[in-house]
């Protein structure tokens, strides 16, 4: 049996996809329809339910009753009937990756936001029908056969977004496949660049994995200002960019970083993935201890891939690295959090940071990177450059199919690591204390003995000065404090988020008054702040601090040994 979607914009300015699902039913049963409450590969509770509106089913012209049974399903009373004609509308205006988005220049849906699932038969073939303006054309994953986009099964479905506009395509083929960019929006992008660089990812990839797992794969670009943020499928990939950010060099980096990362993810997470991420369960979370795997491993990919392509140099590698490494040292939450933990509570913390986010918890995709990187050479070193990580990869996907029911909760990466290294020398497999402490614990990383490894000497510098451990924001003409530190002076003062600060020692400020005014002073100086909390005037005493290091570069010895030169190139190239 098949199930049917035909999804209408009729008018794109309402905002309102129009769905319409026809289904055979046995008859004699209630039938239960429901909207999942998250997308796959963005791990929070999104209830889409609450943007469907004029709900209503039918048996040919003959209205049947319903009820909702919870905030996402719905029960249908079906009598007799077999054939059954669900209707109902979804206002579409949240432009992201995750969501959807229908106005007068382009409709764009994640299924997972759209179209119902049937309890119980999500193993169906799903069809779906577009229905757009003349003028428009439609780009997706989904094959497609005569009218209707052909899914495997319900998760086959929510896994390909589609494009619906008149968006600009572009094509390209690696290995006789065909890939499409398909780009909404307009700004200062070089489109052929854009396909050359894009190629060249693709096929750096590929190299490393030893081939490509799909016959057709399809980027999706959304270009807006200040945009950011990319999703991954298992054929497709949706990216939203900066409609401006593709100069200077430095920022179009990070346009080739971000379609990097989401490129990787056809193998890291769309094949090899934990066992609960698939398949999914749509009406709540799906926990998982190991989405630093996932992510983690994918951030120290998405820019060694970029470097091994040829897209930026090995100095400006260990410049990403080494603001990689900056970046996790200024949150005290690496104290506290481990990668297991924040993995597990992304889906409360990770996609809802606060003020104190930085000194509760950390972010599995940077800490899971420099983790990454430290596996990568930990291994290269156990086994004198015979084995790397993506040797670890490579037999993960082997020893994981994408058909199979993935890797085990807590050991089951750890064991490839293990058997990896083994193949080599069994005296040199054990990493129990290396996930321990890294993974399971929030042991403190030691990049000097890592980076060692391959000759690189990471030199810091920077701090000693006076430093008031906050981070403000200019908020309306108002200096207010966006961040105290827990490890920094203005926390063990009392300061709070969200003050506004007036005057330093009585004399008024600004950002950049206070910056000098702080520049002149010597750690351990006292300073009265005068503030505003709420509404009430107050006045705060704090003992300034010497500021931590906030420079670190990572240059290759002089000194380094032939092996410690050869295990570098080998790094840097496969």
């Amino acid at each position: 049996m098949t199930i049917q979607y035909t999804i209408g914009m009729p008018q794109p300015h309402s905002h309102l996809f129009h769905v319409v699902i026809e289904l055979e039913h046995s008859g004699n049963t209630p039938l239960d329809v429901a909207l999942p409450v998250w997308t796959p590969g963005s791990y929070l509770v999104r209830d889409y339910a609450r943007h469907v509106q004029q709900f209503s089913a039918a048996a040919g012209t003959t209205p049947l009753p319903w009820e909702k049974l919870d905030k996402t399903t719905w029960r249908i009373t079906t009598g007799t009937a077999t054939r059954i004609t669900i209707r109902y509308l979804v206002y579409a205006f949240e432009l992201s990756v995750r969501t959807s988005h229908l106005d007068a220049t382009h409709g764009y849906f994640n299924p997972a936001t759209l179209c119902m699932y049937l309890p119980g038969r999500t193993a169906e073939t799903h069809h779906v029908r577009i229905e757009t303006p003349a003028d428009w054309h439609v780009t997706t994953g989904l094959a497609q056969v005569g009218e209707w986009f052909v899914a495997d099964d319900y998760d086959h479905l929510v896994d390909s977004p589609f494009e619906c506009g008149t968006h600009r395509l572009f094509h390209f083929q690696v290995d006789g496949i065909p890939h499409e960019i398909a780009i909404w929006g307009h700004g200062n992008e070089d489109t052929d660049r854009i396909v050359s660089d894009t190629r060249r990812i693709v096929e750096t990839t590929r190299d490393m994995f030893g081939g490509l797992p799909y016959t057709r794969y399809v980027f999706i670009i959304h270009l807006t200002d200040g945009g950011y943020g990319g999703l991954e499928h298992r054929n497709s990939v949706t990216n939203i960019f900066d409609r401006w950010g593709f100069r200077p060099e430095h920022a179009y980096e990070r346009f080739l970083g971000l379609t990097s990362h989401e490129f990787y993810h056809v193998w890291n997470v769309k094949r090899i993935r934990p066992a609960p991420l698939g398949p999914f369960d749509y009406r709540g979370e799906n926990y998982t201890r190991e989405l630093w795997v996932m992510e983690g491993v994918t951030s120290y990919y998405d820019d060694l891939i970029l470097l091994r392509a040829g897209l930026i140099t090995a100095e400006r590698y260990r410049a990403i690295l080494a603001d990689n490494i900056l970046k996790l040292q200024a949150q005290p939450g690496r104290q506290l959090q481990s990668l297991a933990q924040s993995s597990f509570d992304t889906w409360i913390k990770f996609y809802r940071p606060d003020e104190n986010s930085d000194n509760s918890s950390i972010s599995y995709y940077l800490k899971g990177g420099l983790v990454a990187l430290l596996l990568d050479l930990e291994i290269r070193s156990r086994t004198a450059g015979a084995r790397s990580l993506d040797d670890v990869m490579r037999a993960m996907l082997h020893r994981y199919p994408a058909e199979g029911p993935g890797f085990a909760e807590g050991h089951g990466f750890r064991d490839i690591v293990e058997a990896t290294v083994g193949e080599v020398d069994e005296q040199v497999a054990d990493f129990g204390d290396f996930f321990a402490g890294y993974v399971g614990g929030t042991a403190e990383l030691d990049y000097a003995g890592a980076l060692a490894y391959v000759g690189i000497v990471p030199q810091w510098s920077g701090g000693g000065t006076a430093w008031h451990g906050m981070r403000l924001k200019s908020e309306h003409g108002k200096l207010k404090v966006a961040l105290v530190r827990a490890d920094g002076p203005a926390y063990q003062a009392g300061i709070y988020a969200g003050d506004e600060l007036v005057a330093l020692d009585g004399i008024r400020i600004d950002e950049a008054r206070l910056a000098a005014r702080i520049g002149e002073r010597k750690p351990a100086d006292r300073v009265r702040l005068t503030l505003f909390r709420r509404d009430d005037l107050l006045d705060v005493e704090l003992t300034l601090a010497e500021a931590p290091a906030d420079r670190l570069d990572l240059v290759v010895g002089d000194d380094a040994s032939d092996q410690q030169r050869a295990l570098y190139a080998g790094w840097l190239t496969r």
